[in-house]
């Protein structure tokens, strides 16, 4: 009895180290996921913010939606990114759908 005892234990021990690998390799992944999102953002918040954006637009959306100015240039910022030219109507739509 001893000897199956142990080797239930020899079991439970193997099975629990794999379960922590398992858990080890799914928080490497999610830790990459994460780096790779946070490095896609670094790269589109740098070409949006070599996008100039009308101060009629930001004055818009700041009166508009009573958001900060912050915001505001963001949202359009966004928007422009794609082709270059400043789309109000898609930025104001943007922030209202996303809140």
């Amino acid at each position: 009895m001893s000897n199956q005892a142990e080797q239930a234990k020899q079991l439970d021990s193997v099975t629990d180290v794999v379960q922590e690998k398992e858990i080890d390799a799914s928080k490497a992944q999610e830790a990459m996921s994460a780096l790779t999102a946070q490095k896609a953002d670094q790269s589109l918040d740098a070409a949006a913010q070599a996008v100039a954006v009308s101060k009629e637009d930001v004055a818009l959306i700041m009166s508009e939606l009573e958001v900060t100015e912050d915001v505001a240039e963001r949202s359009l910022r966004s928007v422009t990114v794609e082709d270059g030219q400043s789309r109000v109507v898609e930025a104001l739509r943007h922030l209202v759908t996303s809140v």
